[in-house]
């Protein structure tokens, strides 16, 4: 079998078997949502969409690490080179255990400051500080035990092993979590089966990666040279994931401060359902991303460029037509789902699809510039994003409330992620 089938091949077993398991992995929690919704309120789900965001910021620690080793290993694989690899994976277990304890750190210090990020109070029957130590536990042990095993099975284009276990063990974990809520009432014991579930996910990822892949283990020595040869990749990354973090993290918690924990439920109902189809549309985007990184190291600027255009002709026709059903089917849809107290007015609908559609826009454009590595020129687009749109979510969120800081995402989207993302992608990779 030749490269290029090689890749088709990969692509198409890790789309198929992405697909099925986003779209279970998205049914799953919208049923256990609903279910938080009807048997405990609004506010707790509120609460939960609060705790999320506040540890999405802290995550920014990370710093694009993941994506940098990712694209750091495509050559050493396409050469078979195993030692190389394996001085990558040390590099990266070492960082993602730095990352664990700073946002471990990070997170300990907002304890505090937690009363003051809900306007309006919260369930007298929650410990907040409690709930909040979970959340903290859980995304502390996505940075420990066997996490950076997971760059493995991406690197080598067999996402589709990974999907399968996150499936397997969040169908464990939900039927387990749905009989807890519907029985025992019992928000306590729901959310500590999150951390659990984590561990056992980060186990069952290492015995896989051992078991295909049994010569690559992490060494005691690293080699410095490769930490500066990933170090503008990384500042590129870590400027776009402080940029992405604005954009979506900072509205709950500014909705939050603003305007209380019912207004940050309408906002993350209406965002679970704008993110799942596009979470759908992503497994194509993660499917293809090792194949493309693949291709740019074994093919012709041409072909590439070809390939460019033709996947982002058919992305975005798919995009249009859910954003077309989104339109039709938002308001309907909510009303049946959460109720009439819960449905936001027709014109904050209406943001949302147009954000969904704006999101949309570069996604193959941003495959194809994460395969070459071209994180640091986009550093001055993205800062540019993060202020504008950390200071037009307070202005016209002040303003204009939710549909204010929907506004001000959805400018400073198009102008940062479509036109300058669009830009450079093809001023520096395609030379054109």
């Amino acid at each position: 079998m030749n490269r290029k089938d090689s890749r088709t091949k990969n692509t198409i077993r890790n789309m198929s078997a992405g697909i099925v398991s986003k779209f279970l992995s998205l049914i799953i929690p919208f049923i256990i949502r609903t279910i938080v919704l009807h048997e405990l309120g609004a506010n707790y789900v509120g609460i939960s969409s609060l705790f999320s965001s506040i540890l999405q910021v802290l995550s920014v620690a990370e710093l694009g690490f993941s994506s940098a080793i990712v694209f750091s290993l495509y050559k050493p694989i396409a050469e078979n080179d195993i030692e190389e690899v394996c001085e990558w994976l040390t590099l990266y277990k070492k960082v993602y255990y730095i990352v664990g304890t700073i946002v471990l750190l990070g997170g300990v210090a907002v304890l505090p400051m937690l009363p003051s990020l809900i306007n309006g109070g919260y369930p007298e029957n929650l410990n907040i500080y409690l709930l909040y130590g979970i959340y903290l536990i859980n995304t502390v042990l996505s940075y420990f035990v066997y996490s950076y095993k997971r760059v493995i099975l991406i690197a080598y284009q067999r996402r589709d092993i990974l999907s399968n276990i996150e499936l397997v063990i969040s169908i464990l974990r939900s039927a387990i979590q749905i009989i807890i809520l519907i029985v025992y009432k019992n928000y306590y014991l729901y959310i500590i089966l999150l951390p659990i579930f984590t561990l056992v996910t980060n186990i069952v990822v290492n015995l896989a990666t051992k078991k295909y892949w049994p010569e690559i283990i992490c060494k005691q020595k690293i080699n410095k040279i490769k930490i500066g040869l990933i170090k503008d990749q990384v500042k590129g990354v870590a400027i776009g994931k402080f940029s992405l973090v604005a954009r979506n993290a900072f509205d709950s918690i500014i909705l939050s401060v603003t305007c209380g924990l019912t207004a940050v439920t309408i906002y993350s109902n209406y965002y679970f359902v704008f993110s799942s189809i596009g979470a759908i549309l992503a497994v194509i985007n993660l499917a293809m991303s090792a194949s493309v990184g693949n291709s740019l190291v074994t093919e012709s600027l041409q072909k590439n460029y070809y390939d460019h255009n033709k996947f982002d002709f058919y992305y975005m026709w798919i995009a249009g037509w859910c954003a077309t059903c989104l339109f039709c089917l938002y308001q309907p849809f909510m009303e049946i789902w959460v109720g009439t107290s819960l449905v936001a007015p027709f014109k904050t609908m209406i943001l949302f699809v147009i954000y969904f559609y704006i999101n949309q826009l570069a996604q193959i454009r941003s495959i194809y510039s994460e395969a070459a590595g071209l994180w640091w020129n986009f550093r001055y687009i993205t800062l540019g994003e993060m202020i504008a749109n950390i200071l037009l979510n307070f202005i016209l969120g002040f303003f204009f409330e939710m549909n204010g800081i929907l506004l001000a995402t959805i400018i400073t989207a198009f102008f940062s992620s479509f036109i300058g993302l669009t830009i450079i992608t093809f001023k520096t990779f395609f030379k054109i």
